[in-house]
């Protein structure tokens, strides 16, 4: 039997340019109006938004009818937890907690142990978010089986400086330290990429381009006031 690569996995593979979208909860209705709009991968995020399997199970669903790939992003790195997205037909995995080597080992290991002859056609993200990763990322870009790399500037940042979300000198030094070092040894890697920070991080090489749902909704309500006049 011939299995065909997902579009997304490919299009990482390719080095194109990937749109994820971080649905934001459990919004199955509108898997349909982001992949007409041209999203490639519905972004189920089972760590922040704090939605269990039942809802991760129709929104995985739900994006394959609509014609997206969706990946989900655990709340664990523990295989008892990570196996489930697998079973409920999720494409791929972004997987937190990647400290070492063989914490990105051990990701591969669960999907090729959940998924057999179709763990080739899965796709294994693992999060950058830690200055532990960052000290250990050559190790971590060695390991087969990863398709993709995911910074986590805000927990990154907290794990320097003790901050969430902080833009200090120190801290975008050491993200685009990330990205160089990523760039160079020829891995897809990707950022949640604020729109004036987008053109400079699609110059670093990113093809993985991450979006929260509530950006792009926040970007056309204020274009459409903007043309309305409103305030």
């Amino acid at each position: 039997m011939i299995m065909t690569i997902p579009s997304q996995k490919q299009r990482l593979r390719d080095g194109q340019t990937v749109i994820a979208v971080n649905l934001g909860g459990r919004n199955p209705d509108v898997m349909p109006a982001l992949a007409g709009a041209g999203a490639h991968v519905a972004f189920v995020d089972c760590e922040r938004t704090g939605i269990g399997l039942d809802a991760a199970t129709d929104l995985i669903r739900a994006a394959h009818v609509a014609g997206m790939s969706p990946l989900v992003r655990s709340w664990s790195s523990d295989p008892a937890v990570l196996v489930q997205y697998l079973d409920r037909q999720a494409d791929g995995l972004v997987v937190p907690h990647i400290d070492t080597a063989q914490d990105a080992a051990d990701a591969v290991e669960v999907v090729r142990y959940a998924c057999g002859d179709q763990a080739s056609r899965k796709t294994v993200i693992v999060l950058i978010e830690t200055a532990k990763a960052v000290s250990n990322l050559g190790e971590i870009m060695t390991v087969p089986g990863v398709d993709a790399f995911l910074i986590g500037p805000n927990d990154l940042a907290y794990s320097l400086i003790g901050k969430r979300g902080a833009r200090t000198p120190e801290v975008l030094a050491v993200v685009d330290d990330v990205c160089r070092r990523l760039a160079a040894a020829g891995k897809r890697f990707g950022m949640p990429a604020n729109w004036d920070q987008l053109d400079a991080f699609r110059a670093s090489g990113a093809t993985l381009l991450y979006f929260p749902i509530e950006w792009l909704l926040d970007r056309a309500l204020r274009e459409l006031s903007a043309r309305l006049g409103l305030r």
